[in-house]
């Protein structure tokens, strides 16, 4: 919302006193007495009001009873109307959803994790898909191992087909080589003894020519079957990776809805925001198109510096359908920051200079009456009041223009309210900031269920051992599962392994027998392949009794139980059934109620643990989260995150004792302190200096000479003692006058 309308404040002033009452002099109790021969006068004390802790508050001046005449001067001033936006700097931010309604799977990034192009933020439920990839990659090792093997038998047997086929071809040749004339009676018995060399070269290049052409089969028949599969397992990863969502930009995670594994996510429901931190712009509260397209300077403060910015045009459609939709809108401005001087989540005013009127003679709007002639004042002249008829202009909320009917200098009639004061102070520049005090509370978004793994018999849930809330280590059982195996088949299995031994034990002894080089290669080539299909029958045998008896389930990390299952001891569970949740201490935050967004990423938090058992220490932290400015509905939770570094999390969710009240965990140990909105190296204005007229603020600044004047500013915000100033004329170093 719009924090008024101001004038600015270099140019509005107004003669308090005449010269008796020159600098911050404290005047008499009484009526105003204005001296027709002189400028001195007295006015009675009026009402100091100093402003709300927080912001301003519209409480109105009160002009003193029973005063006398008493007049201002018209003079030249500047009058403006200005309006200021409350804003954060946050990043261009992306919003992410299902395409489809599908159950939640689990996040891979949290908020104030840095993301990349193309990650995967958060996943679907893709059940059954890890089974058969693992089923795939079995099926390839095995294929895998057993083509190795006959590559490795392809190139013995190759080599000794070739040696074969040398040996033959030399033998025929040499025959070939004493070959007689075909006309010699010599011939046909020559041609008798070679026809049996030429066969058996023919049928050992025929020999190796087949082992040659069946390595080409086989190797191509692998390939074809390896690859088949390798596309299966690509496949199944796509529809997995399908099921998550990613980000389309590097950034940072800035805000997320808290959803557990298996909840029922509508499509179109935001779950992962991520914010651009190479797009920076500021998000304020809504600026109206025509005031921006009228608007004579538009710029921001950040940090106590002034940024140029640049309007992100809204349609009035847009802004009724984002009303409609959102109940809130905001307005965007990009930043003209060259020298990357802004941070995400640092607090920004919006400063809007809605008009100016430059060198106007001007009176107090109170001292300007109407009558059915039109507008008029009354001027002090020679000890009274004349009428005079005016012809007004423009106005602030506190002077109004006359363009005619006055000259600069003339004595209005009109009763002053303010009182000078009697002390003076001199303005500086500072810091101004909000603190923020709130409990914490744990908060484990990406809690993760810990399963029965036993796909095989028949399981028995034996003993859950942990309790809801309890601080687990790494290696802790978590619950302990009984396996009936399927007998029959481990039984056949089993005896398929022992006919496998009991064949290479017969093969061990043929061997120590056999003498002939080939034969105790072939024997070799059984027992390995007999041991291959041990191999794999033991796969198998592993897989079916994989889990027997008693086994335990056990924590993969430190972390705490989040979610106990109601299964009952000696209940049937099948395989995947959920007994216990848990979650890791590196995804827990400290999570603090900010319905009223005063947090914004980047703040600095001071997070102070109290436990139970007297227990208590301080640790730094970071806020996390998005301010709700930049965020749509759907992602403002009303919370903000606090990460402190997962050693000081172990300390504090292992700090002991926990309570459990009405089914929930109401574990109340942390106090959140935090600095918010946080302005530096901006003008200061004591709040014990400053008088409001409505929602206007003024200060009364001394000259050298020591004459007094009202100014108006404009204030950004304020802590405790002090405004600060997001637009007038006052500078550090001005002297004003305090009561």
């Amino acid at each position: 919302m719009r924090s008024g309308v101001f004038g600015k404040s270099n140019i509005i002033s107004i003669v308090l006193i005449l010269s008796l009452l020159c600098g911050c002099a404290s005047v008499a109790d009484g009526d105003i007495t204005a001296d027709p021969d002189s400028t001195a006068e007295t006015t009675e004390a009026g009402e100091q009001v100093e402003t709300a802790e927080n912001g301003l508050q519209d409480e109105e001046l009160i002009e003193p009873a029973g005063s006398a005449l008493s007049f201002v001067s018209a003079e030249i001033r500047d009058l403006a109307v200005v309006s200021t936006y409350q804003g954060v700097v946050c990043p261009n931010t992306y919003e992410y959803a299902y395409e489809s309604d599908q159950p939640f799977g689990n996040y891979n990034f949290l908020p104030g994790d840095e993301v990349s192009a193309g990650d995967v933020l958060f996943y679907g439920t893709a059940e059954g898909l890890d089974d058969q990839i693992e089923e795939i990659r079995d099926e390839n090792t095995t294929l895998l191992e057993s083509y190795n093997d006959y590559v490795a038998d392809y190139h013995i047997d190759i080599a000794k087909a070739r040696k074969k086929e040398f040996e033959a071809a030399s033998a025929y040749q040499d025959m070939a080589a004493n070959a007689p004339k075909e006309d010699s009676p010599y011939y046909a018995g020559w041609a008798k003894g070679a026809m049996p060399l030429e066969n058996a070269y023919k049928q050992a290049k025929m020999a190796r020519e087949k082992l040659e052409e069946a390595y080409k089969e086989r190797q191509q028949l692998f390939d074809l079957e390896y690859a088949y599969n390798e596309t299966r397992i690509s496949r199944l990863e796509q529809e997995k990776n399908e099921a998550g969502v990613k980000s389309a930009v590097d950034g940072v995670v800035v805000a997320a809805n808290y959803y557990y594994s298996g909840d029922s996510i509508p499509i179109g429901s935001n779950i992962i925001a991520v914010g651009d931190t190479n797009d920076m712009e500021i998000v304020c509260e809504y600026v109206s198109k025509s005031i921006v397209n009228k608007a004579q300077e538009i710029y921001a403060i950040v940090g106590g510096d002034r940024f140029d910015v640049v309007y992100e045009n809204m349609e009035p459609e847009e802004y009724r359908r984002l009303k409609a939709k959102e109940d809130e809108v905001y307005t965007t401005f990009k930043i003209v920051d060259p020298e990357g001087k802004v941070s995400l989540g640092e607090y920004a005013v919006i400063v809007v200079v809605e008009s100016r009127t430059e060198n106007a003679l001007c009176v107090p709007k109170g001292a300007v009456s109407k009558d059915d002639s039109g507008s008029f004042v009354y001027i002090y002249k020679d000890g009274e009041s004349v009428y005079a008829p005016v012809t007004t202009g423009e106005s602030d909320s506190a002077f109004m223009e006359i363009k005619s009917g006055l000259t600069e200098g003339d004595k209005v009639v009109y009763d002053i309210p303010y009182d000078v004061g009697t002390g003076s102070k001199t303005i500086t520049t500072g810091s101004v900031h909000t603190d923020f005090d709130s409990d914490g509370y744990l908060m484990y978004p990406n809690a993760e269920w810990m399963s029965n793994p036993a796909n095989n018999g028949v399981c028995y849930l034996t003993e859950i051992c942990v309790a809801r809330f309890e601080q687990i280590t790494a290696g802790q059982t978590l619950a302990k599962v009984e396996v009936v195996s399927d007998t029959i088949e481990t039984e056949r299995l089993q005896r398929k392994i022992q006919r496998q031994n009991e064949r290479i034990a017969d093969l061990n002894e043929q061997r120590k027998t056999t003498y002939n080089k080939d034969d105790l290669e072939t024997i070799d080539r059984a027992i390995r392949d007999r041991n291959r299909t041990i191999e794999s029958l033991n796969r198998q045998l592993e897989k079916a009794g994989r889990y027997s008896g008693v086994f335990e389930i056990k924590a993969p990390y430190d972390g705490l139980v989040t979610e106990v299952s109601d299964i009952k001891a000696g209940e049937i569970i099948t395989y995947k059934q959920k007994i216990v949740q848990i979650a890791n201490d590196d995804s827990c935050y400290i999570i603090v109620d900010d319905k009223g967004g005063m947090f914004s990423y980047g703040d600095e938090a001071t997070v102070t643990f109290k436990a139970p058992n007297g227990e208590s220490f301080e640790t730094g932290g970071k806020v996390v989260s998005l301010n709700p400015f930049g965020l749509s509905k759907s992602m403002r939770t009303g919370f903000a995150l606090v990460r402190v570094s997962q050693e000081d999390m172990s300390r504090m969710t292992g700090g002991g004792g926990s309570d459990n009240s009405n089914g929930y965990w109401y574990r109340v140990r942390f106090s959140v302190n935090a600095v918010t909105r946080k302005m530096d190296n901006v003008i200061l204005i004591p709040k014990t200096s400053v008088y409001k007229s409505g929602n206007d603020t003024y200060v009364i600044t001394k000259d050298e000479n020591g004459s007094t004047r009202l100014v108006r500013f404009v204030a950004g915000g304020s802590d405790n003692a002090n405004y600060w100033v997001a637009y007038g004329d006052v500078t550090e170093g001005m002297s004003i006058c305090s009561g």
